[in-house]
């Protein structure tokens, strides 16, 4: 709905390849494609696409779904793919992101016991909460993030949240 012509698939423990982000790019009807890695684990992946095409590829260095959909709202198809990919670039630097996730094992992270299934809160990727409840943790995480600049809070939930427990969070 934002205007993507394709999207890669992957996620945790995931990562697509150059040849998946290639096949992707080829599929394109554009001589220009903006890719959105949303993951710092992509974004060298992305990068090696540029010499294996004949399209222009301009990889924008998003590290979270939250950045790639900020700078896909600022893409405006009246201006030059350079003037976009500035604007985009500026989106991507405004996005602050919160995460929540489960623990995958036990382990000990700066002097804190983290048992496994507890949930980690993290703020542009570091972790910087250790919960036993959802909605603590989320709460947490995005009272860190917010401060006088914060204009938005956006919530996007999936498997192990419910859209009960947004509607807990939003109350909060």
């Amino acid at each position: 709905q934002l205007g993507a012509d394709g999207i890669v698939t992957g996620g945790q423990t995931m990562n697509p390849s150059t040849e998946d982000i290639l096949r992707e790019v080829n599929k394109t009807p554009a001589s220009t494609v903006f890719v959105f890695p949303n993951n710092k684990n992509i974004i060298m992946a992305a990068e090696q696409v540029q010499p294996l095409t004949s399209r222009k590829v301009i990889v924008l260095p998003t590290k979270s779904v939250p950045q790639g959909i900020s700078a896909m709202l600022c893409f405006d198809p009246d201006m030059s793919a350079a003037d976009n990919h500035l604007a985009m670039t500026k989106a991507i630097d405004t996005v602050g992101t919160g995460q929540v996730t489960f623990s995958a094992r036990d382990s000990v992270m700066d002097g804190v016991t983290i048992k496994e299934g507890q949930l980690l809160g993290m703020e542009n990727g570091a972790i910087t909460v250790v919960e036993d409840d959802l909605i603590t943790a989320a709460f947490k995480v995005t009272k860190h993030l917010c401060n006088r600049h914060t204009e938005m809070i956006t919530v996007f939930y999936g498997e192990g949240a419910t859209e009960e427990d947004a509607e807990k969070l939003e109350k909060l």
